[in-house]
């Protein structure tokens, strides 16, 4: 490899790496809703989900990561402040507070939502906290229904139902027809091998718990094609845009994309 090339390869690595970001997330909405950012995006998107993760484990993950150099943000939601066993430790909040340079108690005694505020220099990690509660209750902030206004007030579940009456409700075109078919058709198959392994005597608990992981998997898939659906009606991005100087956590990711 000549000199000249050497250089090419180096500046192309340096522009991939100026042109990424990581996001640490806990839910599967939120990343989908990355990637709804993304298609609108020349910013490489770098998911880490941390399925069934606390507050407290995504943002240890979030400091790992803040090395790096590219942008790093960690995304969870509020109603984590409210359960003690998935709560941010005082530890982490210490570690948290000295990536940001901030004094080592700077962080302790603030509200969850209000964290990201402390991070004035915008340093590794930047967080993103939904509320109220939950990423469905940052969704209810940015749809500004009128007919919602008391969605403040409500539990986690509850958001989650009124979002998921919302997605429910949006009418799905041919191609997102067809796809679910075809995961339903997956799901039937699994289902019926299932039957099958049953009557089996050899090995058959670890191949139904193979199948059945299967099955959640295009369970997801479906959902995915009915949440992405409800975010192109109902979130196109000029919808999220328009409320970028309301909503600082949206601000936040539209600069993450480059948007």
């Amino acid at each position: 490899m000549t000199d000249v090339q050497k250089l090419r390869k180096f500046e192309l690595a340096a522009k991939k790496r100026r042109n990424s970001i990581y996001v640490i997330y806990e839910g599967y909405r939120e990343g989908y809703f990355l990637e709804h950012l993304e298609k609108h995006s020349d910013i490489r998107l770098n998911p880490v989900h941390c399925n069934g993760g606390s507050a407290n484990s995504i943002v240890i993950n979030g400091i790992k990561h803040s090395a790096r150099d590219v942008c790093v943000y960690v995304l969870f939601d509020e109603d984590f402040e409210s359960k003690p066993n998935h709560k941010i430790s005082n530890e982490t909040l210490e570690g948290l507070a000295n990536e940001w340079r901030l004094d080592k108690d700077a962080l302790t005694k603030c509200p969850y939502k209000q964290l990201q505020i402390m991070n004035k220099k915008m340093r590794n990690p930047i967080l993103i906290v939904s509320y109220p509660q939950s990423f469905e209750g940052f969704l209810l902030r940015l749809l500004n229904n009128p007919q919602i206004e008391t969605f403040e007030g409500k539990t986690t579940k509850q958001l989650k139902q009124m979002i998921d009456e919302m997605t429910d409700n949006v009418l799905l075109n041919n191609e997102d027809i067809i796809l679910i078919q075809s995961y339903d058709k997956k799901i039937i198959q699994y289902k019926e091998e299932i039957t099958k392994q049953k009557k089996s005597e050899s090995n058959y608990l670890e191949r139904c718990r193979f199948l059945e992981s299967k099955i959640q998997d295009y369970e997801r898939r479906i959902n995915k094609v009915s949440f992405m659906r409800f975010l192109h009606e109902k979130l196109p991005l000029p919808v999220i845009t328009a409320r970028r100087n309301e909503i600082l956590e949206i601000e936040i990711l539209l600069k993450a994309f480059g948007l």
